[in-house]
Protein backbone atom coordinates (compact mmCIF):
# COMPACT_ATOMS: atom_id res chain seq x y z
CA UNK A 1 0.00 0.00 0.00
CA UNK A 2 1.42 3.27 -1.04
CA UNK A 3 0.97 6.58 0.72
CA UNK A 4 1.15 9.91 -0.97
CA UNK A 5 2.21 12.82 1.16
CA UNK A 6 0.32 15.97 0.32
CA UNK A 7 2.32 19.17 0.89
CA UNK A 8 1.09 21.23 3.79
CA UNK A 9 0.94 24.38 1.70
CA UNK A 10 -1.70 22.94 -0.64
CA UNK A 11 -4.09 21.82 2.13
CA UNK A 12 -6.74 24.52 2.64
CA UNK A 13 -6.91 25.60 6.24
CA UNK A 14 -10.03 26.42 8.19
CA UNK A 15 -9.16 30.09 8.24
CA UNK A 16 -8.90 30.17 4.50
CA UNK A 17 -12.25 28.40 4.17
CA UNK A 18 -13.93 30.90 6.41
CA UNK A 19 -12.38 33.78 4.51
CA UNK A 20 -13.66 32.40 1.26
CA UNK A 21 -17.10 31.91 2.76
CA UNK A 22 -17.19 35.53 3.86
CA UNK A 23 -16.22 36.69 0.41
CA UNK A 24 -19.00 34.61 -1.13
CA UNK A 25 -21.51 35.92 1.35
CA UNK A 26 -20.37 39.49 0.69
CA UNK A 27 -20.77 39.00 -3.03
CA UNK A 28 -24.27 37.56 -2.63
CA UNK A 29 -25.29 40.39 -0.34
CA UNK A 30 -24.04 42.94 -2.80
CA UNK A 31 -26.04 41.27 -5.53
CA UNK A 32 -29.20 41.18 -3.39
CA UNK A 33 -28.69 44.76 -2.18
CA UNK A 34 -28.66 43.54 1.40
CA UNK A 35 -26.90 45.85 3.84
CA UNK A 36 -23.50 44.51 4.81
CA UNK A 37 -22.09 44.23 8.24
CA UNK A 38 -18.95 46.23 8.97
CA UNK A 39 -16.82 43.13 8.88
CA UNK A 40 -18.21 42.08 5.52
CA UNK A 41 -17.61 45.57 4.12
CA UNK A 42 -13.99 45.50 5.23
CA UNK A 43 -13.50 42.10 3.66
CA UNK A 44 -15.01 43.29 0.41
CA UNK A 45 -12.73 46.34 0.36
CA UNK A 46 -9.72 44.14 0.95
CA UNK A 47 -10.79 41.85 -1.85
CA UNK A 48 -11.08 44.73 -4.27
CA UNK A 49 -7.63 46.03 -3.32
CA UNK A 50 -6.16 42.57 -3.73
CA UNK A 51 -7.68 42.21 -7.16
CA UNK A 52 -6.23 45.57 -8.19
CA UNK A 53 -2.80 44.57 -6.90
CA UNK A 54 -3.03 41.23 -8.68
CA UNK A 55 -3.92 42.89 -11.97
CA UNK A 56 -1.01 45.30 -11.61
CA UNK A 57 1.34 42.43 -10.88
CA UNK A 58 0.08 40.52 -13.92
CA UNK A 59 0.69 43.53 -16.15
CA UNK A 60 4.19 43.96 -14.72
CA UNK A 61 5.05 40.33 -15.29
CA UNK A 62 3.70 40.51 -18.83
CA UNK A 63 5.91 43.51 -19.61
CA UNK A 64 8.94 41.73 -18.11
CA UNK A 65 8.24 38.61 -20.15
CA UNK A 66 7.85 40.63 -23.34
CA UNK A 67 11.18 42.34 -22.64
CA UNK A 68 12.92 39.02 -22.20
CA UNK A 69 11.36 37.77 -25.42
CA UNK A 70 12.70 40.78 -27.32
CA UNK A 71 16.16 40.25 -25.82
CA UNK A 72 16.01 36.61 -26.82
CA UNK A 73 15.30 37.58 -30.42
CA UNK A 74 18.27 40.02 -30.45
CA UNK A 75 20.99 37.77 -29.07
CA UNK A 76 22.46 35.08 -31.32
CA UNK A 77 21.14 31.64 -30.32
CA UNK A 78 19.76 28.49 -31.88
CA UNK A 79 16.08 28.33 -32.70
CA UNK A 80 15.18 25.27 -30.62
CA UNK A 81 17.20 26.32 -27.58
CA UNK A 82 15.22 27.12 -24.46
CA UNK A 83 16.73 29.85 -22.30
CA UNK A 84 15.85 30.94 -18.84
CA UNK A 85 15.70 34.56 -17.84
CA UNK A 86 19.11 34.40 -16.19
CA UNK A 87 20.66 32.84 -19.32
CA UNK A 88 19.06 35.48 -21.51
CA UNK A 89 20.51 38.25 -19.31
CA UNK A 90 23.99 36.66 -19.32
CA UNK A 91 24.08 36.18 -23.08
CA UNK A 92 22.79 39.71 -23.59
CA UNK A 93 25.64 41.13 -21.47
CA UNK A 94 28.21 39.10 -23.44
CA UNK A 95 26.72 40.21 -26.74
CA UNK A 96 26.84 43.88 -25.68
CA UNK A 97 30.51 43.50 -24.67
CA UNK A 98 31.43 41.99 -28.04
CA UNK A 99 29.58 44.80 -29.83
CA UNK A 100 31.53 47.42 -27.88
CA UNK A 101 34.84 45.78 -28.82
CA UNK A 102 33.80 45.70 -32.47
CA UNK A 103 32.85 49.37 -32.29
CA UNK A 104 36.26 50.40 -30.91
CA UNK A 105 38.02 48.35 -33.57
CA UNK A 106 35.99 49.97 -36.35
CA UNK A 107 36.66 53.45 -34.96
CA UNK A 108 40.41 52.81 -34.94
CA UNK A 109 40.27 51.48 -38.49
CA UNK A 110 38.26 54.51 -39.58
CA UNK A 111 40.78 56.92 -38.07
CA UNK A 112 43.65 55.11 -39.82
CA UNK A 113 41.85 55.32 -43.16
CA UNK A 114 41.19 59.03 -42.65
CA UNK A 115 44.86 59.62 -41.89
CA UNK A 116 45.89 57.80 -45.06
CA UNK A 117 43.41 59.83 -47.13
CA UNK A 118 44.72 63.09 -45.68
CA UNK A 119 48.29 62.10 -46.46
CA UNK A 120 47.36 61.26 -50.03
CA UNK A 121 45.26 64.40 -50.57
CA UNK A 122 47.74 66.67 -48.75
CA UNK A 123 50.71 65.75 -50.94
CA UNK A 124 52.20 68.53 -53.06
CA UNK A 125 50.77 69.04 -56.57
CA UNK A 126 54.25 68.60 -58.05
CA UNK A 127 54.49 65.15 -56.51
CA UNK A 128 51.06 64.19 -57.80
CA UNK A 129 51.95 65.49 -61.24
CA UNK A 130 55.18 63.51 -61.15
CA UNK A 131 53.26 60.39 -60.21
CA UNK A 132 50.78 61.03 -63.00
CA UNK A 133 53.67 61.55 -65.40
CA UNK A 134 55.24 58.29 -64.29
CA UNK A 135 51.94 56.53 -64.84
CA UNK A 136 51.32 58.15 -68.20
CA UNK A 137 54.74 57.87 -69.86
CA UNK A 138 54.51 58.19 -73.59
CA UNK A 139 51.70 60.78 -73.62
CA UNK A 140 53.23 64.19 -74.53
CA UNK A 141 49.80 65.73 -75.00
CA UNK A 142 49.09 65.42 -71.29
CA UNK A 143 52.40 67.09 -70.43
CA UNK A 144 51.73 69.97 -72.80
CA UNK A 145 48.27 70.45 -71.36
CA UNK A 146 49.71 70.57 -67.86
CA UNK A 147 52.31 73.13 -68.93
CA UNK A 148 49.70 75.32 -70.56
CA UNK A 149 47.52 75.04 -67.48
CA UNK A 150 50.43 76.13 -65.28
CA UNK A 151 51.19 79.08 -67.55
CA UNK A 152 47.55 80.06 -67.54
CA UNK A 153 47.45 80.05 -63.76
CA UNK A 154 50.61 82.16 -63.58
CA UNK A 155 49.18 84.65 -66.07
CA UNK A 156 45.98 84.94 -64.04
CA UNK A 157 47.96 85.54 -60.85
CA UNK A 158 50.14 88.19 -62.54
CA UNK A 159 47.07 89.89 -63.96
CA UNK A 160 45.49 90.05 -60.54
CA UNK A 161 48.66 91.55 -59.07
CA UNK A 162 48.80 94.16 -61.84
CA UNK A 163 45.19 95.11 -61.24
CA UNK A 164 45.88 95.58 -57.54
CA UNK A 165 48.97 97.72 -58.22
CA UNK A 166 47.06 99.80 -60.76
CA UNK A 167 44.24 100.48 -58.33
CA UNK A 168 46.74 101.50 -55.64
CA UNK A 169 48.58 103.80 -58.06
CA UNK A 170 45.35 105.46 -59.18
CA UNK A 171 44.37 106.01 -55.57
CA UNK A 172 47.73 107.64 -54.80
CA UNK A 173 47.46 109.86 -57.87
CA UNK A 174 44.03 111.03 -56.79
CA UNK A 175 45.38 111.86 -53.36
CA UNK A 176 48.29 113.83 -54.88
CA UNK A 177 45.89 115.77 -57.12
CA UNK A 178 43.68 116.65 -54.19
CA UNK A 179 46.70 117.82 -52.17
CA UNK A 180 47.98 119.94 -55.06
CA UNK A 181 44.53 121.46 -55.51
CA UNK A 182 44.51 122.36 -51.83
CA UNK A 183 48.05 123.78 -51.73
CA UNK A 184 48.30 125.67 -55.07
CA UNK A 185 45.47 128.20 -54.47
CA UNK A 186 46.89 129.01 -51.05
CA UNK A 187 50.35 129.70 -52.51
CA UNK A 188 48.92 131.87 -55.29
CA UNK A 189 46.80 133.78 -52.79
CA UNK A 190 49.79 134.41 -50.51
CA UNK A 191 51.93 135.59 -53.41
CA UNK A 192 49.29 138.00 -54.75
CA UNK A 193 48.72 139.34 -51.26
CA UNK A 194 52.46 139.98 -50.82
CA UNK A 195 52.67 141.72 -54.20
CA UNK A 196 49.70 143.95 -53.34
CA UNK A 197 51.19 144.82 -49.96
CA UNK A 198 54.51 145.72 -51.56
CA UNK A 199 52.75 147.82 -54.19
CA UNK A 200 50.73 149.72 -51.58
CA UNK A 201 53.88 150.29 -49.52
CA UNK A 202 55.75 151.74 -52.49
CA UNK A 203 52.81 153.99 -53.37
CA UNK A 204 52.33 155.20 -49.80
CA UNK A 205 55.94 156.42 -49.46
CA UNK A 206 55.96 160.30 -49.25
CA UNK A 207 58.27 162.18 -51.61
CA UNK A 208 61.47 163.52 -50.08
CA UNK A 209 61.40 167.35 -49.92
CA UNK A 210 65.15 167.85 -50.06
CA UNK A 211 65.65 165.90 -53.30
CA UNK A 212 63.57 167.26 -56.12
CA UNK A 213 64.17 165.79 -59.54
CA UNK A 214 63.07 167.42 -62.77
CA UNK A 215 62.74 165.04 -65.69
CA UNK A 216 62.24 166.01 -69.32
CA UNK A 217 61.08 163.10 -71.45
CA UNK A 218 61.44 162.77 -75.16
CA UNK A 219 60.54 160.02 -77.57
CA UNK A 220 63.41 157.86 -76.41
CA UNK A 221 62.31 158.19 -72.77
CA UNK A 222 58.75 157.06 -73.65
CA UNK A 223 60.10 153.98 -75.41
CA UNK A 224 62.34 153.22 -72.46
CA UNK A 225 59.35 153.54 -70.05
CA UNK A 226 57.29 151.07 -72.11
CA UNK A 227 60.17 148.64 -72.22
CA UNK A 228 60.61 149.09 -68.47
CA UNK A 229 56.96 148.20 -67.78
CA UNK A 230 57.25 145.12 -69.98
CA UNK A 231 60.42 144.16 -68.19
CA UNK A 232 58.67 144.53 -64.84
CA UNK A 233 55.83 142.28 -66.01
CA UNK A 234 58.33 139.67 -67.21
CA UNK A 235 60.13 139.74 -63.90
CA UNK A 236 56.84 139.29 -62.01
CA UNK A 237 55.92 136.28 -64.20
CA UNK A 238 59.37 134.78 -63.69
CA UNK A 239 59.03 135.29 -59.93
CA UNK A 240 55.65 133.50 -59.93
CA UNK A 241 57.11 130.59 -61.89
CA UNK A 242 60.07 130.47 -59.57
CA UNK A 243 57.79 130.32 -56.50
CA UNK A 244 55.72 127.54 -58.06
CA UNK A 245 58.88 125.54 -58.81
CA UNK A 246 60.52 125.90 -55.40
CA UNK A 247 58.24 124.83 -52.52
CA UNK A 248 60.86 124.69 -49.76
CA UNK A 249 61.81 128.37 -49.74
CA UNK A 250 60.55 130.67 -47.03
CA UNK A 251 58.72 133.95 -47.30
CA UNK A 252 61.87 135.94 -46.36
CA UNK A 253 63.85 134.67 -49.36
CA UNK A 254 60.95 135.41 -51.72
CA UNK A 255 60.67 138.98 -50.38
CA UNK A 256 64.38 139.61 -50.88
CA UNK A 257 64.25 138.20 -54.41
CA UNK A 258 61.33 140.44 -55.36
CA UNK A 259 63.10 143.47 -53.92
CA UNK A 260 66.23 142.67 -55.93
CA UNK A 261 64.15 142.29 -59.09
CA UNK A 262 62.39 145.61 -58.51
CA UNK A 263 65.69 147.42 -57.82
CA UNK A 264 67.29 146.05 -60.99
CA UNK A 265 64.22 146.93 -63.02
CA UNK A 266 64.39 150.49 -61.66
CA UNK A 267 68.05 150.87 -62.57
CA UNK A 268 67.62 149.91 -66.22
CA UNK A 269 65.38 152.85 -67.23
CA UNK A 270 67.50 155.28 -65.23
CA UNK A 271 70.55 154.25 -67.25
CA UNK A 272 68.61 154.54 -70.51
CA UNK A 273 67.36 158.03 -69.73
CA UNK A 274 70.54 159.32 -68.06
CA UNK A 275 71.18 161.88 -70.74
CA UNK A 276 67.78 163.56 -70.22
CA UNK A 277 67.69 163.48 -66.38
CA UNK A 278 69.22 166.01 -63.99
CA UNK A 279 69.36 165.41 -60.26
CA UNK A 280 70.95 167.24 -57.35
CA UNK A 281 71.04 164.19 -55.05
CA UNK A 282 73.71 161.49 -54.82
CA UNK A 283 71.35 158.77 -53.42
CA UNK A 284 69.40 155.99 -55.29
CA UNK A 285 67.11 156.73 -58.29
CA UNK A 286 63.85 155.40 -56.80
CA UNK A 287 62.52 158.96 -56.47
CA UNK A 288 62.70 159.69 -60.22
CA UNK A 289 59.41 160.33 -61.96
CA UNK A 290 58.69 158.35 -65.18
Amino acid sequence: MEYFMVPAQKVPSLQHFRKTEKEVIGGLCSLANIPLTPETARDQERRIRREIANSNERRRMQSINSGFQSLKTLIPHSDGEKLSKAAILQQTAEYIFTLEQEKTRLLQQNSQLKRIIQELSGSSPKRRRAEEKDEGIGSPDILEEEKTEDLRREMIELRQQLEKERSVRMLLEDQMRSLDAQLYPEKLKVFTQQVQEHHTQTQSLPPQPHHVTVVTMGPTSVISAVSTSRHNLDTIVQAIQHIEGTQGKGCVGEEEQRRAVIVTSGRVPSDAAGSDTASNSDGPDDCSLP
